[in-house]
C-alpha cells in the first residue's frame, strides 16, 4: 500500500507562498507558487514592468533540475507566449526542501502609428524554502 504524499508549504525570497506535494521521496507534485517578474522594453519606447506571474502546477524529480517549455499568458500580457521554465531542488536533513526558480519570455506590444511595436523581455527569478505542514 503506497503511502500517503507529504505536503509541504514554505515561501519564496520575495515572500511568495509555496505549496507542493512530495510523493514516495522522489517525486514533488502540485507545486505552486508566483514568481518576482520584471519585463524591459530591449529596444526602448517603453515603460519597465514588475509584478508577480503565477508558476504552473507541475512535477519534478526530488533532487534534480528541470527544465520545459509551455505556452501561457503571463501576467503582463494577453495572449499566450512561449514560457522557459526552470527548477531545481535539493531535500535536507532535516526534511527541508529548498530550490531555484527561474522563468524568461518575451512578447510585442504594437504602437502607433500602425507596424510599429515595443519588444518586451521578461526574467523572473527567484529561491524557495518548505517544510512539511504540521
Amino acid at each position: 500500500m503506497a503511502a500517503k504524499p507529504v505536503k509541504y508549504v514554505g515561501k519564496t525570497d520575495a515572500g511568495h507562498k509555496v505549496t507542493f506535494q512530495l510523493k514516495g521521496n522522489k517525486k514533488i507534485v502540485h507545486f505552486v507558487t508566483g514568481l518576482r517578474t520584471q519585463c524591459l522594453p530591449i529596444q526602448g519606447g517603453g515603460s519597465p514592468m514588475l509584478g508577480v506571474d503565477p508558476w504552473p502546477d507541475t512535477w519534478v524529480l526530488l533532487n534534480r533540475k528541470a527544465e520545459f517549455e509551455l505556452m501561457r499568458t503571463p501576467a503582463f500580457y494577453w495572449n499566450d507566449v512561449t514560457n522557459h521554465y526552470s527548477i531545481s531542488n535539493k531535500k535536507h536533513r532535516n526534511g527541508t526542501i529548498t530550490g531555484k526558480l527561474r522563468n524568461v519570455y518575451e512578447f510585442l506590444v504594437p504602437k502607433y502609428p500602425i507596424g510599429t511595436f515595443v519588444i518586451y523581455s521578461c526574467l523572473g527569478e527567484g529561491t524557495f524554502r518548505a517544510k512539511p505542514a504540521r
